[in-house]
């Protein structure tokens, strides 16, 4: 579903975006892949030429060049083009769809106690950045993810769950034209397989429909397995995916 695509890229804002022909160029000083690669739909250009564009983008920036290709948007025959050019891809992942009713029915809130705010709170955004800064994030980093990514100019939903005073994991929902958004699942790793992440879900869900979501999207990487498995669990289905194409793959 190309709409998908879109509302994906509107939900994770960058600091800079251009248009180019349909495409999107996307930086937020190396913040995560989707921020700070091409989002390459369709295209009335030469793709050649587009990448080539591409390139002098990030090239300025003194960033590698990165093209986020997904089988719902992507034209045909953008792949052999990348290939010729010796791009290569990486980060397989895949979009997934759900009723809401259906996550709802599918998931439970158990014994936790689950909070939401329209902003990240300060436990809201440690517990995430525990879990993110092991994925190769740098301190300098935080300020970019806290103010620009999780920040979109959309109806937004930060769920915690909690124990007492601890707080064992997080998600966020991001609202466009009755989808709901789940990204930035991310749970504390001593309390894992214990259905955190089911009752972040949970309530999630329950704010989506609440604010008239009817379905519900996320994305989750190929090498996720647990991830993978919640989410089929939880009702979500893949409906399409994507890869980055990097042209050197180090």
């Amino acid at each position: 579903m190309p709409l998908l695509d879109e509302l994906m890229a509107n939900a994770w804002p960058p600091i800079v975006v251009e248009l180019r022909h349909g495409w999107r160029f996307r930086w937020a000083l190396g913040v995560t892949r989707r921020a700070n690669s091409v989002l390459a739909v369709g295209s009335d250009g030469n793709l050649a030429e587009l990448v080539s564009e591409a390139e002098a983008f990030y090239g300025s920036l003194g960033a590698p060049t990165l093209i986020q290709v997904t089988t719902a948007s992507a034209s045909p025959n953008l792949v052999p083009c990348l290939e010729e050019r010796g791009y290569r891809p990486t980060a397989r992942t895949f979009v997934e769809r759900a009723v809401t009713d259906d996550v709802l029915d599918r998931t439970r809130a158990g014994s936790y106690e689950i909070e939401t705010t329209e902003a990240p709170t300060d436990e809201w955004f440690e517990t995430y950045w525990s879990v993110e800064s092991t994925r190769g994030r740098a301190d300098a980093d935080i300020r970019v993810c806290r103010d620009a990514l999780l920040a979109p100019a959309l109806p937004t939903v930060f769920g915690v769950a909690r124990r007492g005073s601890e707080v064992l994991g997080v998600g966020q929902l991001v609202i466009e034209r009755g989808w709901a958004g789940v990204q930035c699942m991310a749970t504390s790793p001593v309390h894992r397989r214990q259905g955190v992440a089911s009752a972040v879900l949970h309530t999630l869900a329950e704010e989506a429909l609440r604010r008239g979501a009817g379905h519900m999207y996320l994305a989750v990487m190929a090498s996720n397995i647990a991830g993978l498995g919640l989410y089929e669990r939880s009702g979500f289905a893949s409906v399409h995916e994507y890869s980055y194409f990097i042209s050197h793959v180090e």
